[in-house]
This record gives C-alpha cells, sequence and structure tokens, in this order.
C-alpha cells in the first residue's frame, strides 16, 4: 500500500494600506466603477471588460475571470472572487477593496486579500500582493 501526501493549501490574509492625495470621492469613483482597472493598475493588466457581475482582466500570464460580489457605494466597498488566475501562486483568492477618508483631500484604500496558498508559497504571495497592491 502507497502512503501518498496531498498538498495541502492554507487559508491566508494579507492586507495593505495606501494613502493618496485624492478625496475619498474621487477614489471611489474609479474603484467603484469596477471597470477601467487597466487605468490605474497598469502595466499588470492592460485591459479590462465588465460583463454583468464579471469582470475580465487581461494579464501577461492570461485571463482573469473575477465575480464582482459587492459594489457598496455608500460605504465605499468594493468586494470581489477569483477562483483561478494565472499571476499569483494563490486559489480563490477574495479581495475586498474599502476607501476611507483621511486627513484633507487624502484617501487611504485598504485592500484585504483572502486566500489559499501552498504553505512554502505564502511569504511569495504576501509579497507578490504587497507590491501589487502597492503600485
Amino acid at each position: 500500500m502507497y502512503n501518498l501526501k496531498t498538498e495541502q493549501h492554507e487559508k491566508v490574509e494579507k492586507t495593505v494600506r495606501k494613502t493618496i492625495s485624492v478625496s475619498p470621492e474621487a477614489a471611489w469613483n474609479v474603484i467603484g466603477a469596477v471597470g477601467g482597472v487597466d487605468k490605474w493598475f497598469a502595466p499588470l493588466i492592460p485591459s479590462c471588460r465588465v460583463e454583468g457581475d464579471k469582470r475580465y482582466c487581461a494579464t501577461e500570464g492570461g485571463l482573469l475571470e473575477e465575480n464582482v460580489l459587492e459594489v457598496n457605494h455608500k460605504d465605499r466597498i468594493f468586494r470581489y472572487g477569483i477562483p483561478k488566475q494565472p499571476i499569483l501562486p494563490v486559489e480563490n483568492n477574495f479581495g475586498t477593496m474599502k476607501v476611507l477618508e483621511s486627513d484633507g483631500q487624502k484617501t487611504t484604500i485598504e485592500w484585504t486579500a483572502e486566500f489559499d496558498v501552498l504553505p512554502e508559497k505564502e511569504n511569495e504571495a504576501k509579497t507578490m500582493i504587497q507590491e501589487a497592491y502597492t503600485m
């Protein structure tokens, strides 16, 4: 009899916060519009389109298909899910973006990713998310 060990993913969370010099309304107008990711997340995503509750983003590694889960204009919260994608060494990625008021005409964007990852890939995934989310 063989003793086969399967790879076990862990559930991990990574939150990145960045303060930018625009009003919360201006930041939400971009994030809350859902489409146009290619305008603020280039060069990682050169094109993007929205069809219903799906967002399709082209990447160098292939097509990224996202499920739009929530667009809360009142609280400025955008949530999405990515079951599979060609960019990060993760699976079942769920993201939440919050637009928070900061001092004066500044805004803090809080972006949280929850995902499944192999233990040996966790640090790599967190680093990649940190770099991508602060572009």
